[in-house]
C-alpha cells in the first residue's frame, strides 16, 4: 500500500471515542477515608496551618510576627517536600492570580515565603471560609490528578505504539551498529538521543524539520530489515491554538524527505482530533487535510496514519 492508501485506510477506520490505552489512572489518595497516606496527611496539616494563619491574619497580626512566620515556613516545607501537593485546593488557587505552581517552585526560599504570605492572605479572604462551610475533602486531590492525566498522554502514546508492535517481536536497540536485517527500535526522546545522533550520521539524515523546532527529537525510530521509520506521535483532543500548533509541527515533520530512500518519516496521530482530521469537515481542517496530502504526494516515502493505519502498515510489511 502507498502512503496515500494508508492515509485513506486510516480515514476509513477512525479512533474509538474511549481508547483503553489512555485509561491508566494514577491514584494519589487511599481507597477509603479511614486510611491516609503522605499526601492526605500533609494536606490535612496544610489546612490546619491555613486555619491558624486565618486566625492571626484576621486579628491584624503583622507580617513579621514570629507565629505567622512559623506557619508560612511550615507551609513552604509541605509544598516543597510533598509529591502531588500541587493538586491541593490551596495550590490550585495560585492560578486565580496567574501564578503556576511551577513558577512558585523556581523561587528561592525567601521568595517562596514572601509569596506565600500574600497568597495565604488572599486565600483566607476569598476561599478558605467558603470551603470550610462546604467541607474540604481529599477527593479534590484525586480529581486534580485525573484532570492532569492529559499531560501523561505523551508517554501513553509511546506505550501504545510499542504494544501494537509487540506481536512482531521488535528488539530494543541499545548501541550501534544499525542492523540491515531484523526488527529493532529505539526512543530518541526517551533517553536514546546519542543513539539517534549516531543514526543520523550513519545514514546522512538531515531531518530538515528539526531546523524550525529547535532540534526536537522524534519519539521513536524503528527498523525492519534495513528500512527505517522515524516516528512522531501525537494524541490531540479538541481544537484551538494549542492543537493547531501541534498539528503544524507534525505536518512539518513529513514536509521533507531524505535522499536515502530507506529512511521514512511517519506521523502517528490518534485522539479526537485524528477523527476530525480524517473526516475533513470544516474549512480549517480541510486545509490541514489538503496540506498533509500535499506533503505525502511530494514525499511518497513519508506516512501519516492513525492506530488502524499503523497496524496495517506493520501487517503489510511483515505479512501478518
Amino acid at each position: 500500500m502507498t502512503n496515500i492508501d494508508l492515509f485513506t485506510y486510516s480515514s476509513e477506520h477512525p479512533e474509538p471515542t474511549l481508547d483503553p490505552f489512555y485509561g491508566k489512572s494514577v491514584m494519589v489518595i487511599p481507597p477509603t477515608v479511614a486510611e491516609s497516606n503522605l499526601l492526605t496527611s500533609k494536606n490535612t496539616r496544610l489546612l490546619e496551618l491555613i486555619s491558624a494563619f486565618h486566625v492571626l491574619d484576621s486579628h491584624g497580626v503583622g507580617p513579621d510576627d514570629s507565629n505567622l512566620l512559623a506557619i508560612v515556613r511550615e507551609v513552604r516545607e509541605i509544598l516543597d517536600r510533598t509529591p502531588h501537593i500541587n493538586f491541593s485546593a490551596f495550590t490550585q488557587f495560585f492560578l486565580v492570580y496567574n501564578v503556576a505552581y511551577s513558577t512558585y517552585r523556581h523561587l528561592d526560599n525567601a521568595g517562596k515565603e514572601l509569596f506565600l504570605r500574600d497568597m495565604l492572605h488572599h486565600y483566607c479572604e476569598e476561599r478558605h471560609p467558603i470551603y470550610l462551610s462546604h467541607g474540604y475533602s481529599n477527593t479534590i486531590l484525586q480529581v486534580m490528578s485525573d484532570n492532569y492525566s492529559h499531560k501523561r498522554n505523551s508517554k501513553a502514546s509511546i506505550d501504545k505504539i510499542q504494544v501494537l508492535m509487540e506481536p512482531y517481536r521488535f528488539q530494543k536497540l541499545v548501541t550501534p551498529p544499525f542492523p540491515e536485517s531484523g526488527r529493532v527500535l529505539f526512543l530518541p526522546d526517551k533517553g536514546d538521543s546519542n543513539l539517534f545522533s549516531a543514526f543520523r550520521e550513519r545514514f546522512s539524515v538531515s531531518m530538515r524539520s528539526a531546523e524550525t523546532e529547535q532540534g526536537k527529537l522524534p519519539d521513536m525510530v524503528f527498523g525492519i530489515d534495513g528500512t527505517w521509520f522515524v516516528v512522531e506521535m501525537k494524541n490531540i483532543k479538541g481544537s484551538g491554538g494549542g492543537q493547531d500548533k501541534q498539528l503544524t509541527e507534525i505536518i512539518n515533520f513529513i514536509r521533507y524527505s531524505e535522499e536515502n530512500k530507506s529512511i521514512h518519516y511517519l506521523v502517528f496521530l490518534d485522539g479526537d482530533y485524528s477523527n476530525r482530521l480524517f473526516a475533513n469537515r470544516t474549512p480549517k481542517i480541510r486545509r490541514q487535510h489538503a496540506d498533509i496530502l500535499g506533503c505525502m504526494t511530494s514525499n511518497p516515502q513519508n506516512y501519516f496514519v492513525n492506530t488502524a493505519g499503523f497496524s496495517k502498515l506493520l501487517s503489510e510489511m511483515l505479512g501478518n
